[in-house]
């Protein structure tokens, strides 16, 4: 369950930001575009695609050389996903280098930032679990609770 929900949390993330990407990258490339409804489609394939490359990741912590490793080849993936789809469904034109270079610059500040915010989500929900286990672990008693209002007040 956890899992499906970061993956929905990656999903939403990422189909926002591309979202802003793709408006940016057609303004630059193609003012003049009037694009068609599966475009949309296409967006929220891609995003999905990208957002499994979550499941690179194992749910326990690791040491970091492998953490790397791991970031690498989830960011290779993505690199692959958005190139590939992006040729198949014709963004750009493999033959025109600004093309290719502004689609890896946003697929790199994209990963970037999804990532941060994945990571700061993660870092929240540890502390919240972690706040709820020491309230577990040491529970008030209901008069315990009385007594430290009224020394209080």
């Amino acid at each position: 369950m956890k899992q499906i929900k970061s993956l929905l949390f990656t999903f939403v993330c990422v189909t926002t930001c591309v979202v802003f990407a793709t408006a940016c990258f057609t303004t630059v490339f193609w003012p003049q575009a009037v694009l068609g409804t599966e475009i949309l489609w296409q967006i929220l394939l891609v995003s999905f695609l990208c957002s499994m490359g979550i499941f690179i990741y194992p749910e326990r912590e690791v040491e970091g050389k492998k953490t790397l490793l791991l970031v690498f080849l989830h960011y290779l993936e993505v690199n692959a996903v958005v190139l590939g789809c992006g040729i198949w469904f014709e963004w750009f034109y493999i033959d025109n280098p600004a093309m290719v270079i502004g689609m890896v610059v946003m697929i790199l500040f994209i990963f970037v930032l999804v990532s941060y915010v994945v990571w700061k989500d993660a870092k929240r929900m540890a502390a919240l679990m972690n706040e709820k286990l020491r309230e577990y672990q040491n529970p008030e008693r209901p008069g315990e609770v009385e007594d430290k209002k009224s020394k209080n007040s």
